[in-house]
């Protein structure tokens, strides 16, 4: 995902909001998508950053607060339809529950 401000220059933070596993003290272990929801609730909110793919975000979003997966697998699932890919080949056996993914 990429943010940046409307005046300035972008800044790319796909390995750190888009994978819980990465966010440090920012994730309760238990339950990331408890603190990752209102974070990026926040950042989708602010008026002058730029979001990329904003509405596979936002989708993604929705289905971590419906816990029908992870943020970041809703999100690769996500960003793979728009690409045009019928399937995304994983190793993760959460992220096959999804439409989308096959097990390798």
């Amino acid at each position: 995902m990429l943010i940046g401000n409307r005046a300035s220059q972008v800044l790319n933070v796909d390995h750190t909001l888009a994978d819980e596993h990465h966010l440090g003290n920012i994730a309760d272990a238990r339950n990331p998508g408890q603190k990752i929801t209102p974070a990026v609730e926040r950042l989708l909110q602010v008026e002058v950053l730029v979001i990329e793919n904003e509405q596979q975000v936002f989708t993604a979003l929705v289905a971590l607060k419906q816990g029908r997966g992870s943020f970041a697998d809703v999100l690769i699932a996500e960003r793979g339809a728009r690409a045009g890919c019928t399937r995304t080949l994983t190793f993760d056996q959460k992220a096959v529950r999804l439409p989308g993914f096959e097990l390798v």
